[in-house]
């Protein structure tokens, strides 16, 4: 990124500002040595003015379900004050034709919102149909209704003059009926601050209760008609509306770039950031119309004003940047984590996720939810939804080679739910599956269930799963690392992110050692790292006497040792740091170092690598819920046919609960657990995410 000062002649400020909005890659910002404090009259009145105009036909064309893009034509044949003028007139026009249909809307919903209040107050005694006013005529009884707390409720029941009926609320107070005799507990009541419940005009909390529905469902019915009269007119005119939503959000970035300018008697000055290979494209525009530009490169590091993060990624894949901007956007100097999120987000997604009839409704329901945040005009929804789409083909992949489709009875039948009960009993899809069977036994090894699952496939799995997160880890350590360099602070670097990557080298290397045993027989990788997880537990029980009959077990023992030594080398870097800044004795320094940089280091070691066995625990959790689902609709039936299974009303609605629990509950949690596993386990590693996004001016309309 680089920052861009323009110089140039008063007169050629518009033009200026019509090739910047063209360019659309500069983002203005203040000047730091300003020529002079004079700036131009009406662009910061008419800025707030024009967002006023895009909220309100924002909310026109949202309630006419009215796509909200913006299209269409500007033409410029003015200075941009006047047409931001014009264009502002233009649009409190277009709301005038609107506004009485919107104050209706208003209005009816006020009114609902209104019953719907008295609704949630009467809903605690909406069952009693005793009028309240009979209820007051009582000769020598007071019954008073009221929403009391767990304290008010206690001293009603110590009370022995009162009678109370009582039922817990959701909030946590209490529905009450308070019996006393006529005129002995008013004051009580009173202290105790006790509110009598009323209903309009006395009658019954029953009839007032219902009386409110109906007055909401009448107004749903009008507000349906209202809604659908503007929606019609919206429609008719949508063109038109997109076209001067267009024209207001290219002129509010025109008027934002008007707003930085500095003016003096005769020239005119603008600073602002362009990406450093769209320099040579913006000094071309600007040459033509005699606009002197200079441009200065920031430094990585020691910036007295933050650049802003400018990340190219394709369009295809830009939408991975939305899971990023929930952690924070990049600094300039940081590598953007899109970079591995792209390949692992989808991937840990699938693997958590290994059922690809499961898969195809979360990927049309993502389908459904993308087209729904277009007409919502979201553009958080569209990427979130385009990662989701992403992940679930990832996990209709996966699904394939598990060989599950919404669950085991499709593919597998009743012989996958028990092999020797219902042997050759599959399913109608086992022998039309378009992965081949062989493909599925040669993974047998590493599958922890289905028909064709080994008993060391969980063991196998596990150790899968741990090898993709001490992958993960080297590689956000070695990131770190890297982003230190182009932070160009060295003591960052030393203290900070290479004990990191020092600690989280040696997982990775015990995990990556059986490789090339495995290269020819995935089964010998397993064996290897089972043994060299052996001997690093018997070196640690016995600390005195390692191990070292063979290469295996002396790799195994100096694995140990780098442990131990990046863990020290940690100790020590962080009682550097707590001298250096905080100032405190040596020995706080070492006490506090210890803590931080040597029991959490290792702590932290031990939970973050582990933390990586939920990839199998939430394929096992999704295979097994289906599986528990499938030998329930068999029982339910109790004859060992898939005919039967799929023909009875029972069964079948016992697999669609357990289908749509695994979609719903299980797909937004392995969701929220891909998310974890980037946000707490890889990104602490290296990100810093507090980076101000690139939000450069732009054209939404076609300049003319």
């Amino acid at each position: 990124m680089s920052k861009a000062e323009i110089i140039s002649l008063k007169e050629n400020t518009d033009k200026i500002v019509t090739e910047i909005l063209k360019f659309g890659m500069f983002e203005p910002r203040d000047p730091s040595i300003p020529i002079s404090q004079g700036r131009i009259e009406g662009a910061r009145r008419l800025i707030g003015e024009i967002q006023e105009h895009i909220s309100k036909l924002k909310i026109i064309m949202d309630l006419a379900g009215l796509i909200l893009e913006p299209a269409g034509k500007l033409k410029i044949n003015e200075d941009w004050i006047t047409t931001s003028e014009r264009i502002s007139k233009e649009a409190e026009d277009e709301e005038t034709r609107y506004k009485e249909l919107l104050e209706e809307i208003g209005k009816i919903r006020g009114e609902i919102d209104l019953y719907k209040s008295q609704m949630e107050t009467l809903a605690p005694f909406s069952e009693i149909t005793v009028s309240l006013e009979n209820l007051g005529k009582l000769d020598y009884f007071d019954v008073i209704f009221s929403i009391v707390t767990i304290t008010q409720l206690e001293e009603l029941k110590n009370n022995k003059n009162i009678f109370v009926a009582y039922r817990l609320l959701k909030n946590g107070n209490y529905a009450a009926i308070i019996i006393s005799l006529k005129g002995t507990q008013e004051e009580y009541l009173t202290k105790l601050g006790i509110r009598k419940f009323e209903t309009p005009a006395g009658e019954s909390p029953y009839d007032a209760y219902n009386e409110a529905l109906q007055k909401v469902k009448s107004l749903e019915e009008i507000l349906t008609t209202t809604r659908s009269q503007l929606s019609q007119k919206v429609r008719d005119n949508s063109s038109s509306f997109r076209e001067l939503l267009g024209k207001l959000m290219t002129i509010r970035d025109a008027l934002n770039i008007l707003s930085k300018v500095r003016v003096s008697d005769n020239f005119i000055q603008l600073e602002g950031y362009v990406p450093e290979k769209k320099v040579k494209e913006l000094k071309n525009k600007l040459d033509k119309i005699e606009a002197f530009i200079d441009f200065v490169y920031p430094k990585r590091y020691g910036e007295t004003e933050e650049p802003p993060t400018y990340i190219n990624l394709p369009k295809r894949i830009k939408a991975i940047e939305s899971i990023i901007d929930i952690y924070g956007t990049p600094s300039y100097w940081e590598v953007s984590p899109a970079i591995f999120l792209i390949v692992t987000f989808p991937i840990l997604f699938g693997l958590m996720f290994p059922d690809a009839g499961d898969a195809i409704v979360v990927f049309l329901f993502s389908i459904w939810f993308y087209k729904y945040g277009v007409r919502k005009g979201s553009y958080n929804i569209r990427n979130l939804s385009l990662v989701l789409i992403y992940s679930s083909v990832v996990a209709i992949v996966t699904g394939l080679l598990a060989r599950e489709f919404f669950g085991p009875l499709l593919v597998g039948g009743l012989e996958e739910l028990n092999p020797s009960k219902f042997p050759g009993n599959i399913g109608p899809l086992y022998y039309v599956w378009p992965v081949p069977l062989s493909i599925s036994k040669s993974l047998a090894f590493l599958l922890p269930f289905g028909e064709y699952a080994t008993a060391s496939s969980i063991e196998n799995t596990m150790i899968f799963s741990v090898f993709i997160g001490s992958l993960a880890l080297f590689v956000s350590s070695l990131v770190g690392v890297i982003n230190a360099l182009r932070k160009k602070d060295m003591e960052f670097l030393i203290y900070e992110k290479l004990p990191l990557l020092l600690i989280y080298i040696a997982p990775f290397l015990i995990f990556a050692y059986g490789i090339p045993a495995g290269v020819s027989n995935g089964v010998a990788y397993f064996n290897t790292e089972k043994a060299i997880l052996g001997y690093i537990l018997t070196d640690i029980t016995n600390p005195t006497s390692p191990v070292l009959y063979n290469s295996t077990a002396i790799f195994s023992y100096i694995m140990i040792l780098w442990i131990e030594l990046s863990i020290i080398f940690n100790w020590i870097s962080r009682v550097i740091l707590l001298k250096r800044y905080e100032k405190v004795s040596i020995g706080s320094a070492i006490g506090l170092g210890f803590m931080e940089g040597g029991f959490e280091a290792g702590l932290l070691l031990l939970s973050n690598t582990i933390s990586f066995i939920r990839i199998l625990v939430f394929a096992l959790a999704h295979y097994y819920l289906l599986y528990a689902f499938s030998y329930m609709a068999y029982l339910v039936v109790g004859v060992p046919s898939l005919y039967a299974i799929f023909t009875s009303p029972a069964s079948i609605a016992l697999i669609l609960v357990g289908n749509l629990l695994a979609i719903g509950l299980e797909g937004l949690i392995v969701f929220i657990q891909d998310m974890r596993l980037h946000f707490y386990e890889m990104f602490s590693k290296f990100y810093d995410g507090r980076g101000k996004e690139f939000e450069p001016a732009t054209t939404y309309v076609e300049l003319i």
